[in-house]
């Protein structure tokens, strides 16, 4: 497997991110907001500690006065650091070590609590005048040692990355697991496929149970498998049609062949048999031609070499040319004199294949009718005959190669698949249907009113 381009390690990893994304986020508003706390409470113990002070050095008259009440007021009170200075002597401090560096590092502080370093620790400190009861102004400086408090932070912080750390690994594990299973419909559809040959080209992929988003997918290789399966079926009738028309005429040149080489015969016997052969491969000459044309006109080869024809010439002399073939049948053209655009040659033959097959099912004494018209700028070829009606369940498949209503009949059976290939060539069609009691071949082409 191709790691690099695994939807699953993508997917997965895309969690791992978004969640650590999410966790850092989070741990950094967490901190700013316990830091904020922790600074709000040192401000508000330190501004209270400063209003002590002020109030007992307001109230004592003496140094000593304020240093015992002061030392009294701040028993307990861990971490607190109060110093007061007159004209940098110290007046009190608590406790009694306190840093000395306090009150320098201090002189720039004001009423407004600020964080300063000393020795290498954090401390939050807070100073301001005082006017004491013995009449000299001294300054007053409170500082809070904070280490309690940036430990704790430290913890919480060193505490938070292992969590992201492991809602990472935890988020990329789930991730695997529920992306695999999320896939598993599409490996179920890549199994499915993998089933799928030229022998089973009816399998399809079951869609009740395709989640919504692989639906379409689904739907879309279920109709291709469809059109393959339908064009697979398609070329193996017309192999197995093909091989069947070509089996005739090859069996009877062998027949012929054997029995003639039976025994020695005289010129004029060769001679026949010579012939009997040319017929049958001109019969197998016209067959192939014919599956070429049809093959060129289903792969869009087939173009017409467009020209204006004026159609109702082209049907008279056509009846004229085939009329010679049903003495004993009534031909009649009519309609409206109509041109179309296209191919000569093209729209002769395929007039002569429908003319010929309506004088070939017209009985002695029937009529053949060719009935042109225009309506909406197509063009109508209508060629009517008085035999027997062709059954509904035929007229589906009687364009299909091969398809012969009289199995006796000398024809290949392409003749019809030829016309319709020629109608469609010109974006045309051509139609079959019963009208007034007689089966009809209509050939419908662009076309317009011939000039007169």
């Amino acid at each position: 497997m191709n790691w690099k381009h695994s939807i699953t390690v993508r997917l997965s990893a895309a969690f791992a991110l978004l969640t650590m994304l999410v966790f850092a986020v989070l741990g950094i508003y967490l901190d700013r907001s316990a830091d904020n706390h922790m600074t709000e409470l040192d401000a508000h113990e330190l501004m209270g500690k400063l209003a002590l002070v002020r109030h007992v050095g307001s109230q004592e008259n003496s140094p000593a006065g304020l240093a015992a009440r002061l030392s009294d007021a701040l028993v307990g009170e861990h971490g607190v650091i109060v110093t007061v200075d007159h004209e940098n002597t110290p007046v009190f401090s608590w406790p009694e070590q306190a840093p000395p560096e306090l009150a320098q590092a201090a002189a720039a502080v004001g009423e407004i609590p600020v964080r300063l370093q000393i020795n290498g620790r954090d401390f939050r400190v807070v100073a301001g005048p005082l006017l004491t009861g013995w009449g000299d102004n001294v300054r007053v400086v409170v500082a809070r040692d904070i280490a309690h408090h940036t430990d704790f932070l430290t913890q919480l912080q060193r505490d938070f990355g292992l969590a992201l750390l492991a809602a990472c690994l935890l988020t990329a594990f789930l991730g695997v697991l529920i992306v695999r299973r999320g896939l598993r419909p599409v490996r179920a559809i890549a199994q499915a496929a993998g089933r799928i040959s030229a022998g089973k080209l009816a399998e399809r992929i079951v869609d009740r149970e395709v989640p919504p988003e692989l639906a379409e997918m689904v739907l879309a290789f279920n109709a291709m498998l469809e059109r393959l399966e339908e064009s697979f079926s398609r070329l193996s009738d017309f192999s197995a049609d093909l091989a069947h028309e070509l089996r005739t005429p090859i069996h009877n040149l062998r027949m012929q062949t054997e029995v003639t080489l039976n025994r020695s015969r005289d010129v004029d016997e060769y001679r026949d048999l010579l012939a009997s052969n040319l017929e049958e491969y001109e019969r197998l000459a016209k067959i192939i031609a014919d599956m070429l044309f049809l093959a060129k006109a289903e792969h869009g080869l087939l173009v017409p070499h467009c020209e204006n024809v004026a159609v109702q010439p082209l049907c008279a002399r056509l009846l004229e040319y085939y009329g010679l073939l049903a003495e004993n049948i009534d031909i009649r053209l009519s309609g409206d004199a109509i041109s179309v655009a296209g191919d000569r040659l093209m729209l002769e033959r395929v007039i002569g294949n429908l003319l010929v097959n309506a004088i070939h099912h017209t009985p002695e004494n029937g009529s053949v009718m060719v009935v042109l018209s225009l309506t909406d700028g197509m063009a109508k070829i209508a060629i009517r005959n008085s035999g027997p009606v062709i059954p509904a369940e035929v007229m589906t498949q009687i364009f299909d190669r091969f398809v012969r209503l009289d199995p006796a009949s000398e024809g290949s059976g392409l003749g019809l698949a030829i016309s319709r290939s020629i109608a469609r060539a010109h974006q045309g069609e051509i139609t079959v249907g019963v009208v007034d009691g007689m089966t009809e071949f209509a050939l419908h082409l662009p076309g317009n009113a011939a000039p007169a």
